[in-house]
């Protein structure tokens, strides 16, 4: 399989020589999840899932369905290493599926002195991570001015769980099941064979490996824009990059997120996104609850 591939020789990569973390990036950090003693409201658990979920309603939502393996690219070789422990961590407590030991990576977190020459350079040597966006695309998305850019490589699993073939010479896939489709369930589930994040270095200044990480996770375990959640006002990890230093941030991922991470991979993709959406908010709502009463003990 040629992304499988692929990860092996981009876990291995040098893209120039390993960056040396600034003096601000700390090793420290408290790695328990936060969290909030705050009664969330209904409109904010809506708000929040949709935010996350930029996908029409017919649509489907994506998310892993192989095993999760993270890989950590542009620190100090313990920090790669902490980082991609923590993303291990916050895949279990959000039941992410995780591949065991000196698996075949498949999420990547790579920190550059330049997002932009990065995301090029990866372009010129690993074209089949780009396979799905045209040059265009790829040029917009390495020229944005955000802290940060990720995207996924996708495919698509039958409802029995088997990839789906996509058939030679043709752009589309062939889906054969047991499993009927419905008009809210359809034969195939979209899935990533590949997910990346490339993190400006300039813009973590300041923060945590443990930060560092729990950021990556969000971005890598799931497709979401952090622009569309500054403006629903609940907290949540995607927010601390290129921050100022007075500025209150999490700690660590917060309540919002893990709840956001259990509800995606809690409910099913197979079904469409405005069914699937309405099943999260259950769930988020139910573990933003649990960790108001928590904090209250």
């Amino acid at each position: 399989m040629m992304i499988a591939g692929l990860a092996l020789a981009l876990a291995a990569a040098s893209l120039g020589e390993p960056a040396a973390p600034p003096p601000q990036l700390q090793d420290g950090g408290s790695d328990a999840i936060v969290v909030q003693g705050v009664r969330p409201s209904r409109k904010q658990i809506r708000d929040f899932v949709r935010a996350l979920t930029d996908v029409p309603s017919f649509g489907q939502i994506s998310r892993f369905r192989l095993p999760v393996c993270p890989a950590a690219i542009g620190l100090a070789p313990l920090q790669n290493a902490r980082v991609a422990e923590r993303m291990r961590e916050v895949a279990g407590a959000a039941k992410v599926p995780v591949a065991p030991a000196r698996c075949t990576p498949n999420a990547f977190v790579i920190v550059a002195a330049d997002k932009g020459e990065a995301i090029s350079e990866l372009n010129r040597l690993f074209p089949a991570y780009f396979s799905q966006m045209s040059d265009r695309e790829v040029r917009q998305l390495a020229a944005g001015d955000g802290p940060a850019a990720a995207w996924q490589v996708t495919t698509l699993m039958t409802a029995d769980g088997e990839l789906a073939a996509k058939t030679i010479g043709a752009d589309y896939y062939t889906v054969k099941g047991t499993i009927s489709p419905s008009r809210i369930r359809a034969a195939s589930t979209p899935t990533f064979l590949a997910s990346v994040v490339v993190i400006d270095i300039k813009s973590a200044a300041g923060l945590t490996l443990t930060q560092l990480a729990d950021y990556a996770a969000m971005r890598t375990f799931a497709d979401v824009a952090p622009e569309r959640v500054a403006k629903v006002g609940v907290p949540s990890i995607l927010g601390v990059l290129g921050q100022a230093d007075d500025r209150p941030l999490p700690v660590t991922l917060t309540h919002w997120d893990l709840g956001f991470l259990k509800s995606l991979y809690a409910t099913d993709n197979a079904y469409l996104a405005t069914y699937q959406r309405g099943d999260m908010e259950r769930v988020l709502k139910k573990e933003v609850e649990q960790a108001g009463r928590e904090a209250k003990r």
